[in-house]
């Protein structure tokens, strides 16, 4: 079972992923809009810095973050499919 600061964390860094594609996709049909541009940056920063926070506690998110050498070790946390990486 995730605990409750891991799960806070993992929402935090979802949430802002979420809202900076949505912005994304806004800005696909309104290119000039300096508005929604400025918020995406903004929410790209909080995304990168929340995920960092979460990568420095818990692991990395993706393969690509993992800095592992031998043993690989990006399957040590569960996978997305156990009851433990689920909420």
């Amino acid at each position: 079972m995730m605990d409750q600061a891991k799960r806070d964390m993992l929402r935090k860094v979802q949430s802002a992923d979420f809202t900076a594609h949505d912005i994304a996709l806004f800005l696909d049909t309104h290119p000039c809009c300096e508005h929604a541009l400025k918020a995406y940056k903004e929410k790209v920063a909080e995304a990168k810095a929340a995920r960092e926070e979460y990568e420095k506690a818990y692991g990395p998110l993706t393969p690509m973050a993992s800095a592992s050498t031998v043993p690989w070790q990006w399957i040590e946390n569960p996978w997305t499919w156990d009851k433990g990486a689920n909420y």
